[in-house]
């Protein structure tokens, strides 16, 4: 049976992974002492961004992926599904461990470092130095990449779960309520540095729920309500932890509230304003996942180059935009013509 597309989820997609290149641009600015690859000083205003992307983006691209797995999983099966992420999603991870995340550290050892070597000398120092891998001492990363590795372990529990639990209403409805409980409740707890679990339970939310027409529907009479939730909460948490510094608690309300509110809210937008479809969203939704794996190098080295013409950071800011998101296409408008399942 032939699925037909979702416009609007594969729009929703591509638009919130673009906005990865400021997120990542604006991370050499945070004020919360973390290192990035590349840091340049303290700025509230660019840091607030980063904060007011941060609560919802994650579990957006998860709900995003299950709603898409019931479409895939309905017209592929379990088999063929599995095996599909693994070449869309491990081919790309391993080529990005040799590619992509030796850049991040490299240039991470460059400039926190002061490392003298050159790129392929570093490789040794890559492969070899295995900390927190974050990288940002020039050591194994896994960088951004780290979504497709979760993507296809929560897609392999999901069929799992999918294939074991009944679906009949009494079980959809309990298993609603624990999914969105356990996933708000989960959201701080983060193994491995990701709340893995509150991305499980919003991949499951979107295959049992926000894939099916009817409960789209029903969200959409309180799509209003949804929404001033979303951005009150998520403009006053922001606020909260860049300008005034809490309190906590009022703090991790709001930054819940973005969450739990966040997902409804921008699905009930999508279904409402972003159903429509064309060469150029098609083009976009089509390299969407090169997008993301091509960006963050980009980004990191167009700040790195900038910096070293002496430009102002405001500058250098800018033009990282820019260049960033032109480079990032058109290389993945490269790749997407290439066959084989390379960067997915």
């Amino acid at each position: 049976m032939k699925s037909e597309r979702v416009h609007y989820i594969d729009n929703l997609r591509w638009i919130t992974i673009s906005l990865l290149v400021i997120y990542h641009a604006c991370m050499a600015y945070n004020t919360w002492g973390e290192k990035n690859y590349i840091f340049f000083k303290d700025l509230k205003p660019l840091a607030f961004i980063v904060v007011l992307i941060s609560p919802w983006f994650m579990p957006l691209m998860f709900l995003l992926a299950g709603v898409s797995a019931s479409y895939s999983l309905s017209k592929r099966g379990y088999g063929k599904f599995i095996g599909e992420r693994f070449k869309r999603l491990g081919i790309p991870l391993l080529i990005g461990l040799i590619i992509n995340t030796p850049i991040l550290s490299y240039i991470a050892d460059l400039t926190h470092n002061h490392y003298q070597g050159n790129f392929i000398q570093h490789y040794v120092i890559f492969y070899s130095r295995f900390t927190d891998l974050s990288g940002y001492d020039g050591g194994f990363a896994l960088g951004h990449l780290w979504f497709l590795l979760a993507l296809i372990l929560i897609s392999l529990i999901a069929c799992l779960v999918i294939r074991l639990l009944p679906q009949n209403k009494t079980v959809m409805l309990i298993t609603g309520i624990v999914l969105a409980v356990a996933g708000a409740a989960a959201f701080d707890y983060k193994p491995l540095g990701k709340p893995l679990i509150t991305y499980l339970c919003a991949f499951l939310l979107g295959y049992y729920f926000f894939s099916k027409k009817d409960f789209v529907k029903k969200l959409i009479s309180f799509k209003w309500e949804f929404v001033a939730v979303f951005v009150v909460a998520t403009i006053a948490n922001a606020v909260l932890f860049i300008f005034a510094g809490g309190p906590k608690l009022i703090n991790n309300i709001c930054n819940y509230s973005s969450l739990i509110s966040g997902l409804p809210a921008l699905i009930c937008i999508g279904h409402d304003h972003l159903d429509f479809t064309g060469k150029l969203p098609e083009r976009f939704s089509k390299i969407s996942y090169r997008f993301y794996i091509v960006h963050f190098p980009v980004v990191v080295l167009s700040q790195y180059f900038l910096s070293l013409t002496g430009m102002s950071i405001i500058l250098n800011f800018f033009l990282t935009l820019v260049i960033s998101y032109v480079v990032t296409y058109f290389v993945s408008m490269l790749l997407s013509k290439m066959k084989g399942y390379y960067f997915g």
